[in-house]
C-alpha cells in the first residue's frame, strides 16, 4: 500500500512525500526514525468525507474536551491527522464539521494552528497562540493540556454566573406571566362588571384597569418597543466606545459591578500564567489576553498595561496603581517577578479571585430569594385585593 505523510522538522518546515508500506501501522514506525515530526499519513485514493451545512458555534465544554483528548492522543504517538480524525467522528455535529475543514488544512500541508485560524469564531486568539507556540517549541501535547485546563476554569466561571442568574430570571419571568395573564383573562372578564357598579374603586383596582385597557389596545406596540429595546442593547454593544460605556456602567453597581470585576481578574490572571507556562513572551500573553477578555473596560487596561511593558516596566509596575487592578494583583505579581515563579503566583491569585466569584454567587442567591419571594407575594397580594376589595365593598354597602 502506499501513503501519503507529512512531516514537520524542528524549524516548523513541512515536508511531504510518499512511502510503501504493509499498514498504517509499519508506514508510521518506520516514518518514525526520520528526523522530525509526523503530522499526517494517508492512504493513497482515500478520499475525503462530504460535509453538509451546518450553522452553529463550537461550545466551550467541546473545546475544553478537544484539548484534552488531542493533547492525550499526541502524547500517545498518534499523528495530528489522524487524532483529529477520530475526534471528529465521536463529536457532535457543529464540531464534526469544523475539524474535517481543518483536517482538510492539515492534510494540505497548512499547520494545526494555522488551520485553526481559520476559523475565530469557534478557537479563540489564546487557543490558536497556545497550539502555534508547542508546535513552534516541539510542545504541543503540553500547550493543549494547558489550554484544556484554563478554558476548563473559563467554563466553571461562567457556569458559576449562570447558576446564580438563573432563579432571580426565572422569578422575574414568572411575575411577568402572572400579570399577563390577570391582565388578558381575568380583569377583562370583571371590568364591565366594576363599569356597572358606578361606586368609587380603589385605587390599586384602577391602577389594574388602566394597565389591562393600555395593553389590550397596545399589546403590538409594547411587543415592539420590548423587541427595539433588545436590538438597540446589541447594536449598542457591537460597538467599542458605548461598549465601554455599558462595561464601565456595569462594574459600577453595587453587587454586580464586584461579581464582574472578579470574573475579569481571574480570566487575567489564569490566561497570562497559562501563556507563559506554553512559553509565550508577557508582550505576547497581554496582547491575546487583551483580546480574550469579555469587558472592554479591562481590555483597554490591559493594552495600556501592554504599551508599559514594551516601554521597559516590569508587569508589577505596569499594574501597579491601576484603578481596575487591585494592589493585591502588583504585589503579587511583584513577588512572582522576584521569585521566578510569576505563572504559579498568577494562578494562586487566579484561584482566589475565582473563589471569590464564587462566595459572591453564592450568597446572592441566598440574599436574593427572600427579596424574590417578597416581590411575589407583594404581586399576588396587589391582584388578589385589585380583584377581591371592590367586590368585598360591594357586598358589605349590599347588607346595610
Amino acid at each position: 500500500m502506499i501513503f501519503h505523510y507529512q512531516i514537520s522538522d524542528s524549524q516548523g518546515k513541512i515536508s511531504q512525500g510518499t512511502i510503501e508500506a504493509a499498514s498504517a501501522k509499519e508506514a508510521r514506525n518506520r516514518l518514525a526514525l526520520q528526523p522530525g515530526t509526523l503530522i499526517s499519513l494517508k492512504m493513497a485514493g482515500e478520499k475525503k468525507k462530504a460535509g453538509g451545512i451546518i450553522i452553529g458555534r463550537v461550545r466551550l465544554v467541546e473545546k475544553v474536551m478537544l484539548a484534552q483528548h488531542l493533547s492525550v492522543m499526541i502524547k500517545a504517538g498518534m499523528t495530528i491527522d489522524a487524532a483529529l480524525e477520530t475526534l471528529a467522528d465521536n463529536s457532535s455535529s457543529v464540531l464534526n464539521k469544523r475539524l474535517n475543514e481543518v483536517l482538510v488544512d492539515v492534510r494540505k500541508g497548512h499547520s494545526l494552528s494555522a488551520a485553526l485560524a481559520k476559523h475565530p469564531k469557534d478557537f479563540d486568539k489564546m487557543f490558536i497562540n497556545m497550539v502555534a507556540v508547542g508546535e513552534e517549541g516541539g510542545t504541543l501535547a503540553k500547550n493543549l493540556a494547558i489550554v484544556a485546563s484554563q478554558q476548563k476554569k473559563s467554563y466553571e466561571l461562567r457556569s458559576k454566573l449562570k447558576a446564580a442568574s438563573m432563579y432571580p430570571t426565572v422569578v422575574l419571568l414568572a411575575v411577568i406571566a402572572l400579570g399577563a395573564l390577570i391582565s388578558a383573562y381575568v380583569l377583562p372578564k370583571i371590568i364591565g362588571f366594576f363599569d356597572s357598579l358606578n361606586v368609587t374603586l380603589p385605587l390599586t383596582t384602577r391602577m389594574m384597569i388602566v394597565i389591562s385597557r393600555f395593553m389590550a389596545e397596545n399589546w403590538l406596540a409594547v411587543l415592539g418597543v420590548i423587541f427595539g429595546i433588545f436590538v438597540a442593547w446589541q447594536i449598542l454593544l457591537k460597538f467599542k466606545n458605548s461598549r465601554y460605556f455599558i462595561h464601565s456602567f456595569i462594574l459600577r453597581l453595587p453587587i454586580l459591578g464586584k461579581l464582574d470585576r472578579q470574573m475579569n481578574l481571574a480570566l487575567f490572571c489564569r490566561t497570562i500564567a497559562s501563556l507563559l507556562d506554553s512559553g509565550i513572551s508577557i508582550d505576547r500573553a497581554l496582547q491575546i489576553v487583551s483580546q480574550t477578555l469579555g469587558n472592554e473596560v479591562y481590555k483597554r487596561e490591559v493594552i495600556l498595561v501592554y504599551h508599559k511593558i514594551l516601554k521597559g516596566m516590569s508587569l508589577a509596575d505596569a499594574l501597579a496603581g491601576r484603578s481596575y487592578f487591585p494592589s493585591l494583583v502588583s504585589r503579587m505579581t511583584r513577588v512572582g517577578e522576584n521569585s521566578g515563579q510569576l505563572s504559579e503566583t498568577l494562578d494562586y491569585l487566579a484561584d482566589f479571585y475565582e473563589n471569590e466569584v464564587d462566595v459572591i454567587t453564592k450568597n446572592l442567591s441566598t440574599m436574593l430569594e427572600p427579596v424574590l419571594l417578597v416581590i411575589i407575594g407583594l404581586s399576588v397580594a396587589f391582584a388578589a385585593m385589585s380583584i377581591i376589595n371592590p367586590i368585598y365593598n360591594l357586598t358589605g354597602e349590599l347588607g346595610r
